[in-house]
């Protein structure tokens, strides 16, 4: 059975690499880095958020969040303008052009995800679903339980800061 496993998390990996490609070169062809897309959709979902619930959102510093903000205003994608309220919050909101671009890249991303599902139907999707769902569940456990996948990505890159930093 042990070998069983080991192809199945082998075949896991090659699906979510092949994924993570194709998303890729989808967000290059709109001009976008791979990590944007998901701050992007964010401020589409929640106009005028502080740019530090972005940051919360996705697990990352806030500094980290600066830097891509910084690039998406030079390409016209959002405007940054300080709170009323609070000066020292920066409040983050899609120009049109960067609505555009939400709606082109969730538009390839949904027709990736097609392409994965092709010849699906919706029972074997639930089944699926119902499948990864159990087995995050036999992994999410203790401090990882309930957590979104950008706080495990931030989970990831901490282990590659610490091996990084035993070399």
């Amino acid at each position: 059975m042990s070998d069983s496993l080991f192809d199945i998390v082998t075949r896991m990996n090659k699906l979510q690499i092949l994924h993570r490609i194709y998303i890729g070169r989808q967000a290059s062809k709109h001009g976008l880095y791979l990590g944007q897309p998901p701050i992007l959709e964010y401020v589409a979902s929640h106009h005028q958020c502080a740019q530090r619930e972005v940051a919360d959102f996705m697990h990352v510093s806030p500094p980290s969040i600066a830097t891509s903000v910084k690039r998406m205003q030079k390409a016209g994608l959002l405007v940054k303008a300080a709170d009323d309220q609070d000066l020292r919050c920066n409040r983050l909101a899609l120009t049109e052009k960067g609505l555009q671009v939400v709606r082109l890249c969730r538009k390839s991303f949904n027709k990736i995800d097609r392409q994965m599902f092709a010849g699906f139907n919706e029972q074997e999707c639930e089944q699926l679903c119902s499948y990864f769902d159990r087995m995050i569940t036999n992994l999410a456990t203790g401090e990882f339980d309930n957590q979104n996948i950008f706080s495990l990505v931030a989970e990831v890159k901490k282990l590659k800061k610490t091996s990084d930093g035993e070399k």
